[in-house]
């Protein structure tokens, strides 16, 4: 795939010829299973979701709060690795040629893996750009070379403890989009206000050219639809990951896929319902 046909840059061009935001979600690959994870997969898409972050499990998730890392225990728990993150990737990509792909994890996997490796590897999945959590983008070089010989991205991370030469460059292999990280701590965490959301988006344009996507503490509906209407597109996760373990447990399968379905497509319904606000200069 090449840079040109990346599906990430296509989803935002036709969000924005509809007027749209994006939504986002992030899933542990094989949790709880590779099959459920895969159907879950299914599920998110049509529902709502027009990005999938993908997360391949590691043992010392050191970015994620309490949701995220029991998760992490439950897909190793299940055989989850990074390989078989590629595996299911590989899978939902027969069936969905069109909604982009975000691997999310940890360097030391990719670094095992090897940067050519890793990135050919990905693109064979179907992969479409790459959020590394403890690989600051100045550290990044010969991992954004290999992920541009592939038409892959690396998703910069922009958090308030990142200076602005951290979150944006030129490199080819830098794209997609900006995960705009309003708060300082772990994914799951406290929210942030919208004044300081605001701000942090309006630093991220001020930056970079690349759409924003706000992440981390985003928790209710309503909140999700306020964000959305700042920013390029909103990311709704550990809250997610949370009510669907509790709902699998509780319900049959049939019981499951109605009520996780209606849960995310309401996050897409007022996320699509809120009016656009004029963002703070």
């Amino acid at each position: 795939m090449t840079r040109s046909g990346n599906r990430i840059d296509a989803m935002f061009r036709r969000l924005q010829s509809e007027g749209r935001k994006a939504f986002a979600t992030f899933t542990l690959s094989s949790d709880p299973s590779f099959k459920e994870c895969l159907e879950r997969l299914d599920l998110l898409v049509k529902n709502g979701i027009d990005i999938l972050e993908i997360g391949h499990p590691f043992s010392d998730p050191v970015l994620d709060g309490a949701t995220i890392q029991v998760a992490n225990r439950r897909a190793l728990a299940a055989g989850g690795n990074l390989a078989r993150a590629f595996e299911l990737c590989a899978a939902f990509r027969k069936k969905n040629k069109v909604t982009p792909i975000v691997l999310m994890g940890y360097a030391n996997p990719i670094v095992t893996t090897g940067y050519d490796a890793f990135a050919c590897r990905a693109a064979a999945a179907g992969i479409d750009g790459l959020i590394v959590a403890d690989l600051p983008l100045r550290e990044a070089g010969p991992l954004l070379d290999a992920l541009a010989r592939e038409g892959l991205y690396f998703i910069p991370l922009a958090a308030p403890t990142v200076e602005t030469s951290d979150f944006t460059s030129r490199h080819p292999g830098v794209g997609g989009f900006v995960y705009c990280i309003p708060v300082v701590g772990p994914t799951g965490g406290p929210s942030a206000s919208m004044d300081a959301i605001l701000d942090a988006v309006t630093r991220c344009r001020m930056a970079s050219a690349l759409p924003v996507m706000v992440g981390f503490g985003v928790k209710t509906p309503s909140m999700a639809a306020d964000v959305a209407a700042i920013a390029d597109g909103v990311v709704v996760a550990s809250v997610l990951i949370e009510e669907f373990e509790k709902m699998r447990t509780a319900l049959s399968p049939a019981e499951f896929k109605a009520a996780a379905g209606d849960l995310a497509l309401g996050y897409r319904r007022v996320i699509d319902a809120q009016p656009a606000l004029v963002p703070r200069l």
